[in-house]
C-alpha cells in the first residue's frame, strides 16, 4: 500500500471538533496511529457523519492490521462520500486481507475509473494482487504505475518482487537496479544483493551487501548475507569476521549462529562448529536447517550424544513436508527409506518444479545431418573430487567421431590442480558458467545445442538446480554424484543397475531409469597407484594382526555398524580397526565409544589424508574393508577394489546402500555381499580366523580386476554411448521418456 497520509477535513460547524479532528492527523501523521482512534471518536460522537473521521479511524485500524475493525469505518466513510478513491483503496487492501479477493479488486476498478492516470492507485493494486498470489496481474498493475510515473522507487520495487515470484530472476535484479537508482536504501540493496546470490552472481552479490553495512552499520541481515556470500567463495576467514560482527549484534540468533558454524568449520575444524550449532539447536529445536547441520555434525564427530534425539526429530520434520538443502546427510540416516527421499527430493525442489512445470522439452529433433550428437556434463567436481577420479577416463574415452562433448563447471572457487587439469584435455569445450545466474547459465548451455545433458551434483554442493530446471537440452539426466533420486521434474532419467535401481524400487525415483548392464558406477582405469607401499609402521598399524578397514566418510559410521565392529574386534584376537581420522574430536570420541565398549581404545587407528595414487597404495596394508550402512562407500569401495582389498558389505534398502554390492558383484566377488547385520558379522570373523578364506578371495580379485567388466572403463564408455544415443532418439520420434536396460555389448564391442 502507498504510504498513507491523514487530511484534515474542511472547518466543521460543531464547536471542538475541528481542533480535535486536526489533533487526530497531526497524531497520525506522527506516527502514534492508536492515540489518533481515541479522538476520531470523540469526533464522531459529536458529528456521526464526519466523513474524514471514518477514514481517519479505518487507517488506523488498517495501520494496526486489524482489518475487521478498519471494514465498516471506512464502509462508513465511502457511503459519506463515494467519489474519494483513497477510500476506496484502502476499502479494497482491507478485503484483500480478510480473503474477500473479489470485492477487493472491484473496489480498486471503482478507484482507477475516477482516476485512471494515479500511478499509486495501479501500484496499491499490484500490491494486493500480490497478495492474492496473481503475480502476473502484479506485475501488469506495477507497470501501468511506471508508465505514468517512472520515477516510482516503491513501485520499480515491488515490481521486482513479483518478477521474483514468477521466476523472472534477472528481470527482477534489473528492477531492483532502477528502484536503487532512484532511492537508493540499504533495504533494497539487501533485496538485489539477495536476488544477485540466488542467480548465483556471487561478486555482484558481495558488492551489494557491502553496500548494505556501509549504509547501515547495524544491518544484520547485511552482515549474514555479506559472510554467507564470501563462504561460497571459498574465504571462510573473512566470512567468520562478518558473522561475528552479526554475532555481536544478535548473540542468540539461531541463523546467525547457525551461519558461524559453517564458517568455523572452514577455519578451524567441523569440531569447532558443534558448540555453536548445539547453542542454536536448544534456542530453536524445531528448526530443520539447524538440525540437519546439527546432525551432519554430530556424524562427522561421532558426537553421538543425543544423536538419537536429533534423527528423530529431523525425520518427523522431513515427513511433515520442511525442505532443507542438507540432503547428503539423511543417505546416511538408519531409518530413511527409499519413499522417505523421494517426499523429501520433491519438496525440496517443489518450488522449482512449480515454477516451471510448464516448460517442456524442446520441439522434438534429432542432430542436424552430418553433426555429431553433443553432450554436456554439468558439474562441480571436475577436479581433485571423487567424481572427477571416476568420470575422467569416461570422458577421455568417449567415441570423438560420434559425440561432440561440453564440459559446463559451476565449481565456484579457483583451482589448478592436475585432477582438473586432466578434465579440461579430456573435453572438447570446457566451459566455466559458475559466474553465471540460472537464466544465463541455461541460455548459454541451449546456445551450444546441447544434445543431452548430464547433472553430475544432484542434491550435493555447489548444485545448480535451477539451470537444469529451465531446460536448457532436450534430454536431462541424473548421474553418479548424488545416490538417490533428485526429485526434479525436468530430469529426464537417472543412470542405475539391478542392484541401485531394482524393479521393486522403481516408484521411488521421479526420474525414469535407465539401467546398465554391468555397474552404474564408472570407473577410471587409469588411475595410478603409487609404486611404494607405506610400512605398517608408517600408517601406525601394527607389525602383526589382522586390520579391518573402512576409510569411508566419518559421517557414514553409525552407533548401529559401530556396535558390530566392536564385537568383531573383542571376537578377534589381536585384530585392529583403521578408520579415516578427519578431526581429532572425532578420533578422540570414537575411540571413547570403542572403549564404552568393552575395546581398548587403541586398537582404533586413524589414517591421515594423502595425495590419491599414496592414498590408493596403502590399502595394501589391510585385509578387509568393511562397508557402512545405510550409506555404502561408493568411491571408496572402488579405490579398494582397485588396489586389490577386499570388501565386505551389507546391502541396504536404497541406492545408496546398494552400491557396493553392485561393485562386488560386477568385479566377481559377490559372496561378499550379506543380507543381515549377523550374517555381516559372521562373513567378517569368518574371513578374519579361518586361513585361506582371504588369500583366495585377494586372489580371485586380482585377476578379476584386468577381466571382469568393472574397472574396464572403455567398455562402460561405450554402454554410456549407447544408453545416450537410445534417449536422443526417442526424443527425435516425439516419444517422451520411458525407462530401459541398456543392452549389453559383447567384450570385443568395447575396445
Amino acid at each position: 500500500m502507498s504510504k498513507q497520509q491523514a487530511h484534515p477535513s474542511p472547518s466543521s460547524a460543531a464547536s471542538g471538533v475541528p481542533a480535535l479532528f486536526d489533533r487526530a492527523v497531526r497524531l497520525f501523521n506522527g506516527g502514534q496511529p492508536d492515540q489518533a482512534a481515541p479522538l476520531c471518536q470523540q469526533v464522531l460522537q459529536q458529528q456521526p457523519n464526519h466523513a474524514h473521521a471514518w477514514q481517519l479511524l479505518g487507517m488506523v485500524h488498517v495501520v494496526g492490521n486489524r482489518p475487521a475493525e478498519a471494514l465498516p469505518a471506512l464502509q462508513r466513510a465511502l457511503a459519506l462520500n463515494p467519489r474519494q478513491t483513497q477510500i476506496l483503496c484502502l476499502l479494497g487492501t482491507v478485503l484483500a486481507r480478510l480473503g474477500q479477493s473479489e470485492q477487493a479488486i472491484d473496489h480498486f476498478r471503482q478507484a482507477l475509473a475516477l482516476a485512471p492516470r494515479d500511478a499509486n492507485i495501479w501500484y496499491d493494486l499490484g500490491n494486493v494482487q500480490h497478495g492474492l498470489g496473481q503475480h502476473l496481474q502484479a506485475l501488469a498493475s506495477h507497470d501501468r504505475a511506471l508508465a505514468l510515473a517512472p520515477g516510482h522507487a516503491d513501485a520499480w520495487l515491488n515490481r521486482g518482487h513479483a518478477l521474483l515470484e514468477l521466476h523472472r530472476l534477472g528481470d527482477a535484479i534489473a528492477s531492483f537496479e532502477r528502484a536503487i537508482d532512484l532511492r537508493p536504501r540499504a533495504s533494497t540493496w539487501l533485496l538485489l544483493g539477495s536476488a544477485l546470490e540466488q542467480a548465483q552472481r556471487l561478486p555482484d552479490a558481495l558488492a551489494c551487501f557491502e553496500k548494505v553495512v556501509a549504509l547501515e552499520p547495524d544491518n544484520l541481515d547485511g552482515w549474514l548475507k555479506f559472510g554467507g556470500v564470501l563462504l561460497q567463495l571459498g574465504r571462510p576467514d573473512l566470512a567468520l569476521e562478518r558473522i561475528e560482527v552479526a554475532q555481536r549484534l544478535a548473540p542468540q540468533s539461531p541463523r546467525v549462529l547457525l551461519t558461524q558454524a559453517a564458517a568455523l568449520a572452514k577455519t578451524r575444524g567441523d569440531a569447532a562448529a558443534l558448540v555453536p550449532l548445539l547453542q542454536a539447536h536448544a534456542l530453536a529445536p524445531d528448526d530443520l536447517s539447524v538440525s540437519m547441520q546439527l546432525l551432519y555434525f554430530m556424524l562427522k564427530t561421532a558426537h553421538w550424544e543425543g544423536l538419537t534425539e536429533v534423527l528423530a526429530q529431523t525425520l518427523r520434520h522431513w515427513r511433515a513436508g520442511a525442505r532443507d538443502a542438507n540432503t547428503l546427510t539423511l543417505l546416511a540416516h538408519p531409518d530413511v527409506g527409499a519413499a522417505d527421499l523421494l517426499q523429501i527430493a520433491q519438496a525440496y525442489h517443489a518450488p522449482l518444479n512449480d515454477a516451471f512445470r510448464a516448460m517442456h522439452a524442446k520441439v522434438a529433433r534429432g542432430a542436424p545431418a552430418g553433426r555429431r550428437l553433443r553432450l554436456g556434463y554439468l558439474s562441480s567436481d571436475l577436479r581433485h573430487h571423487a567424481v572427477g577420479f571416476l568420470m575422467t577416463g569416461v570422458f577421455e574415452a568417449h567415441d570423438r567421431q560420434r559425440f561432440e562433448t561440453f564440459a559446463f563447471s559451476i565449481y565456484p572457487q579457483p583451482d589448478r590442480s592436475p585432477e582438473r587439469q586432466r578434465a579440461q584435455a579430456a573435453f572438447d569445450h570446457f566451459i566455466d558458467i559458475h559466474h553465471l545466474g540460472d537464466d544465463e547459465a541455461a541460455a548459454l548451455i541451449a546456445g551450444h545445442g546441447i544434445d543431452l545433458l548430464v547433472d553430475l551434483n544432484g542434491l550435493t554442493t555447489f548444485s545448480r538446480p535451477g539451470i537444469l530446471a529451465r531446460r536448457p537440452a532436450p534430454v536431462q539426466v541424473q548421474y553418479l554424484g548424488f545416490p538417490g533420486t533428485s526429485g526434479l521434474a525436468a530430469i529426464d532419467y537417472i543412470l542405475g543397475d539391478r542392484w541401485v535401481t531394482p524393479v521393486e524400487l522403481a516408484q521411488a525415483f521421479s526420474e525414469h531409469i535407465v539401467r546398465m548392464p554391468d555397474c552404474f558406477q564408472a570407473n577410471d582405469d587409469q588411475r595410478r597407484i603409487a609404486a611404494a607401499t607405506p610400512t605398517r609402521r608408517e600408517l601406525g598399524l601394527p607389525d602383526q594382526g589382522f586390520v579391518f578397514c573402512c576409510l569411508n566418510n566419518s559421517y557414514k559410521i553409525l552407533p548401529g555398524v559401530f556396535d558390530g565392529w566392536m564385537r568383531l574386534l573383542q571376537n578377534t584376537p589381536g585384530s585392529v580397526l583403521w578408520l579415516l581420522g578427519d578431526n581429532d574430536t572425532a578420533r578422540s570420541n570414537l575411540r571413547a565409544h570403542a572403549q564404552a565398549r568393552g575395546v581398548a581404545p587403541e586398537r582404533l587407528v586413524f589414517a591421515e589424508r594423502r595425495p590419491y595414487d599414496q592414498y590408493l597404495a596403502q590399502y595394501r596394508q589391510a585385509d578387509l574393508f568393511l562397508d557402512t550402512l545405510p550409506f555404502n562407500g561408493g568411491t571408496t569401495v572402488s579405490d579398494a577394489l582397485w588396489a586389490g582389498l577386499p570388501v565386505l558389505t551389507q546391502v541396504g534398502d536404497r541406492f545408496a546402500g546398494r552400491m557396493a554390492a553392485s561393485l562386488l558383484d560386477c568385479i566377481g566377488l559377490p559372496e561378499l555381499i550379506t543380507h543381515s547385520q549377523p550374517e555381516y558379522e559372521a562373513l567378517a570373523h569368518r574371513l578374519a580366523t579361518e586361513p585361506g578364506l582371504l588369500p583366495g578371495l585377494r586372489d580371485r580379485l586380482a585377476a578379476n580386476i584386468r577381466t571382469r567388466p568393472l574397472f574396464d572403463t572403455r567398455r562402460f564408455t561405450r554402454h554410456l554411448e549407447r544408453a545416450f544415443e537410445h534417449m536422443i532418439e526417442r526424443h527425435a520420434q516425439g516419444l517422451p521418456p520411458q525407462g530401459f536396460d541398456v543392452a549389453e555389448l559383447p567384450p570385443a564391442a568395447s575396445t
